[in-house]
């Protein structure tokens, strides 16, 4: 488990912390499937007190940035990523298995004939 020294809401700081983490766990020679990660502990910003002696400082603009990053993608996924993930995509989900969305998809819903 990783533990971040202060709450942020910055992707890289995210990012960072679950390579310290998967740097951790990974052995050499050992196969690895794609895993999900938790997130645990949330705090809403702008309540943590850092301590009196901390040297870590939030980023600067690091909200400004996110935000901005939130907003290019928002018109469709992927329009802006971070370099670590590379220029192609190398796994996508199997469309053909994904499970109908009853609850938020109208053309999902079943159909009763008479």
């Amino acid at each position: 488990m990783e533990k971040l020294s202060l709450p942020t809401q910055d992707s890289r700081d995210i990012i960072a912390a679950a390579c310290r983490a998967l740097n951790h766990v990974w052995r050499e020679g050992y196969r690895y499937m794609k895993a999900g990660v938790m997130l645990a502990d949330f705090t809403p910003s702008g309540i943590a007190q850092p301590g009196l002696f901390d040297e870590i400082q939030p980023r600067k603009n690091s909200e400004k940035l996110m935000k901005t990053l939130d907003e290019l993608n928002q018109s469709g996924k992927g329009k802006v990523w971070f370099a670590g993930r590379g220029t192609a995509p190398e796994w996508q989900m199997k469309r053909e298995m994904l499970s109908p969305a009853y609850t938020t998809r109208w053309t999902d819903l079943p159909v009763a004939q008479l």
